[in-house]
């Protein structure tokens, strides 16, 4: 006589089984099957590999930096966007370049007022120190304006922080224009500005000291 043909389990039920799904007596009798039949064993080592690779799928959360880098690339594919799509801007005053009247102290050495301009607009930038310490971070204000046309309102526009090639915040201006941002002293800072309907506009920022003091 022959070997009695062997009754091979189908892939959806060792499927289960490698999910834990099966009532105990049923996942007891395919424990046992699985001892004596090479290609179940084998057809259940793959569904347990697949199964054990959904559920660490499911239970992997991102680091924050993770997704900190993941916003940046998007971040640096919505601002630089297609090639040509760039304006560009230029400082048309510092008040660190300003002569103080003769007497007077410079008591202020910690705030700088900047004005850039691009085309018909004026952005107004006011950075600031909130205390000499070396680990005291930087405020930055500003708000764009027409200088074409006083009484139009830009908002909703967008302003990204950057250092080197690292975006490092960005944020949406609110009705007036106005935006901010707080960030570590230190050099190659740069903001760039989409606003709706206009090339990206870059801005550099000057170096900052880590006394806090604008560097000539």
């Amino acid at each position: 006589m022959g070997r009695p043909e062997v009754k091979h389990i189908s892939s959806e039920a060792w499927i289960d089984f490698a999910r834990g799904l099966p009532p105990p007596q049923k996942a007891d009798q395919m424990k046992h099957h699985l001892e004596g039949c090479k290609k179940c064993r084998k057809a259940y080592d793959v569904w347990r590999a697949v199964a054990g690779a959904v559920s660490r799928e499911r239970e992997y959360c991102p680091s924050e930096t993770a997704v900190q880098r993941t916003k940046e690339m998007f971040a640096l594919r919505e601002v630089w966007g297609p090639v040509g799509r760039k304006a560009s801007s230029r400082l048309i005053f510092d008040s660190f370049l300003q002569p103080l009247p003769r007497g007077v102290r410079n008591s202020m050495d910690a705030t700088r007022q900047l004005q850039y301009r691009c085309g018909s607009l004026l952005i107004d930038i006011d950075l600031r120190k909130q205390s000499q310490a070396v680990e005291s971070p930087v405020l930055l204000m500003g708000q764009i304006l027409n200088a074409d046309n006083p009484g139009q309102r830009f908002k909703d526009f967008r302003v990204f922080l950057s250092q080197g090639k690292r975006f490092t915040a960005q944020t949406k201006s609110n009705p007036l224009g106005e935006f901010r941002f707080e960030f570590a002293g230190g050099k190659n800072w740069k903001l760039f500005f989409k606003i709706e309907g206009r090339p990206v506009i870059p801005v550099i920022l000057p170096e900052l000291t880590a006394a806090g003091k604008a560097s000539r």
